[in-house]
C-alpha cells in the first residue's frame, strides 16, 4: 500500500508536463458544428485517417478529446500485437483509438446498449479493422443475463435490482481473464459495476499488465473504493488517481449529490 499512497501524493503535487498528442485537434469550425447538430440521427465525422460515426455530438466531442487529444488510455507495448480487453466500448472510441497506437492488436470489446453496440459494429466495419471480437454484453460476475438500465448513452449502466431495465446477456470476465495467458490492457469502464466484477476477477489480475478503470461510487460506499485500491495494490499494480468528474462544490455542505454517483475517479493502474 505504500506504493500506492506514494504515487497518489506524487500525482498531488508534482507539476505535469503537458503531453503533446500526435492526434488531430478538434478545430474551432468544427466544434462549431457538431455542437450545433441534433441528436438523434446517426451521423459521420473524418477526423485524419480514420471516420467516425455518432449520435450524440455532445458525447462525440467529449470522448474525442480524452482519448485522442489527452490520450488517456495511451501504453506502452514491445508487442506488434498486444491484447486489450475493452470492457464498456460505448460507440467505439476506445477501440479506433487503440486501432491507431497498435494497428495490429487483438481487441475483445463489450458493450450491452444495443444502440451504441450498432454504432460501434458500424465504426470497426468502415474503418476496416480486423481481429477484433465484438460482444453485445455486459461484463459481469457470471455468466446468463443481467438487468440493465439503457438510455444509448454513456449513462447506460447494470442494476442488478432494477425492475425497471432490459434483461442483456452477460459475460463473467474472470473467465475471459482466465484463458489468456497474458493481457496486456484491461480497459473496464462499466458505470458503477467495477467494484463486484473485479472483486470476481481477484484471481486472475497478476495477468493484467495495464489496468485502466474508472470508478463510479456514492460517498457512502467509500469501503468499495477501499477494497479496490487494496485489491489491484495487492495484484502488484502501482495506482494513479485523476479526478474524472468533480462533482460537488461544497463537500463538507452538499456531502451528497443526490444523483446514482457522487464520486467519478480514473484509476491508471501498472506494474
Amino acid at each position: 500500500m505504500i506504493k500506492t499512497v506514494t504515487n497518489i501524493i506524487k500525482g498531488a503535487f508534482t507539476k505535469r508536463k503537458r503531453h503533446q498528442s500526435p492526434f488531430q485537434k478538434i478545430r474551432w469550425v468544427q466544434e462549431k458544428v457538431l455542437k450545433h447538430q441534433e441528436d438523434k440521427t446517426l451521423k459521420r465525422v473524418r477526423f485524419g485517417p480514420f471516420s467516425v460515426h455518432y449520435i450524440r455530438p455532445y458525447e462525440l466531442l467529449h470522448t474525442y478529446r480524452d482519448l485522442f487529444e489527452n490520450e488517456l488510455y495511451r501504453f506502452d507495448s514491445d508487442k506488434e500485437t498486444p491484447l486489450i480487453i475493452d470492457c464498456g466500448s460505448n460507440i467505439g472510441l476506445s477501440v479506433i483509438y487503440y486501432k491507431q497506437l497498435y494497428p495490429k492488436a487483438r481487441i475483445i470489446a463489450f458493450e450491452p446498449d444495443k444502440g451504441n453496440f450498432q454504432v460501434l459494429k458500424k465504426n470497426v466495419e468502415s474503418n476496416g479493422f480486423t481481429h477484433i471480437e465484438l460482444n453485445e454484453a455486459a461484463v459481469w460476475t457470471t455468466n446468463g443475463t443481467i438487468t440493465f438500465q439503457s438510455n444509448e448513452s454513456e449513462g447506460s449502466h447494470i442494476e442488478e435490482s432494477s425492475t425497471g431495465g432490459i434483461a442483456v446477456p452477460s459475460v463473467r470476465l474472470n473467465d475471459i481473464l482466465d484463458k489468456e495467458p497474458e493481457i496486456d490492457f484491461l480497459k473496464v469502464d462499466i458505470e458503477g459495476a467495477e467494484w463486484a466484477v473485479l472483486m470476481d476477477c481477484a484471481p486472475n489480475l497478476h495477468k493484467v499488465k495495464y489496468l485502466f478503470l474508472e470508478y463510479h461510487g456514492k460517498v457512502e460506499d467509500t469501503e468499495k473504493l477501499a477494497g479496490l485500491l487494496k485489491l489491484v495494490d495487492q495484484a502488484g499494480f502501482a495506482i494513479y488517481i485523476r479526478n474524472a468528474a468533480d462533482n460537488l462544490d461544497l463537500p463538507f455542505v452538499d456531502r451528497s449529490t443526490g444523483t446514482i454517483y457522487d464520486v467519478q475517479l480514473n484509476l491508471f493502474c501498472y506494474k
